[in-house]
């Protein structure tokens, strides 16, 4: 029989502390928490199964309520879409911040565009940069407007992300893209001013991108703060280039395909980052044992002292 464990700190001195909707709990002797013997994360009671598919589902485009519907047929479970929202901002910050540290094998050749959006009920402008060789999706970039510095930021951020500077940007005939490539690259860089649907040999390439971009609008519409938009849509990234399958690279993701050591390949495996005992178990130190004082005492001891008393 396989031994528990504290989920919180490791600690093998836990015992049984009733059920809860038929799932054991336990109690750990070590750091006097709580926890379900079940697959969910320490702090949370929905098994990570649940959790992973309500986040893949999200990113693949569904809205809450539909992802609600879905939850509730596959595993029997009513989860609230405030609390699958939660679980989406959660795990979007883990996955973006681990993600960061990801430095892929693409080529030389990149193409930007932007595409528009209401956000809030205003006009949003998302930018995105991709790499034409690998379809590694390098940056994305969210403003409300359409300036030589928020183009100058998307190229930027896609090279920070990429380790390189690119041989040729190929954008749209937007004249913020001029300006915003020449100081950010200089003359190091070829930027090809052209309509992307007719880039010779690249058509196919830029019609899927495209294609990409409506399944992330689509998750974004509605949601009132661009700081929210601004995580999600880089939550959005970490799914195209980790998770969603590619036919045209053989029905892998981008950065599977490259043949390099990637932090995660699924939503489950985001979760399970936060999942597990990051040091070994260490028996607590004991400390001396502290006088306890009644409220009584406490109370006559802050009290001020007796005034004197007249004969």
């Amino acid at each position: 029989m396989n031994e528990i464990r504290c989920k919180l700190c490791g600690s093998p001195d836990v015992i049984k502390y009733g059920t809860f909707r038929g799932v054991q709990r336990y109690w750990c002797k070590a750091c006097e928490r709580k926890f379900a013997d079940n697959d969910a994360l320490p702090t949370m009671k929905t098994p990570k199964r649940v959790v992973a598919s309500a986040l893949s589902c999200y990113f693949g485009g569904m809205p809450l309520d539909a992802i609600q519907r879905h939850l509730n047929q596959q595993f029997g479970l009513y989860l609230s879409e405030a609390g699958i929202y939660k679980w989406i901002i959660r795990f979007s910050q883990d996955a973006v911040r681990r993600a960061k540290r990801f430095k892929p094998k693409v080529g030389d050749i990149w193409v930007a565009d932007e595409t528009c959006i209401k956000v809030g009920g205003r006009n949003v402008w998302f930018w995105d940069i991709i790499d034409v060789n690998s379809r590694f999706l390098l940056a994305s970039h969210i403003s409300e407007s359409r300036t030589t510095k928020d183009a100058q930021r998307l190229v930027e951020k896609a090279s920070r992300m990429a380790g390189k500077t690119p041989k040729v940007v190929v954008t749209d005939y937007l004249q913020a893209y001029i300006d915003g490539i020449e100081l950010a690259f200089g003359a190091a860089t070829e930027h090809l001013q052209s309509k992307p649907f007719k880039l010779q040999n690249r058509n196919n390439i830029i019609e899927r991108f495209h294609g990409t971009l409506k399944d992330r609008t689509n998750v974004l519409r509605g949601f009132k703060s661009i700081a929210t938009a601004r995580l999600l849509t880089d939550a959005w990234l970490v799914h195209y280039n980790f998770f969603k399958e590619h036919e045209s690279l053989g029905n892998v993701p981008p950065a599977v395909k490259m043949g390099v050591d990637i932090p995660f390949t699924n939503w489950a495996e985001v979760m399970a980052g936060k999942a597990g005992i990051e040091q070994p178990y260490a028996p607590p130190s004991l400390k001396p044992a502290r006088r306890r004082v009644s409220k009584r005492i406490k109370k006559q001891q802050r009290a001020p002292p007796a005034m004197g008393v007249k004969g």
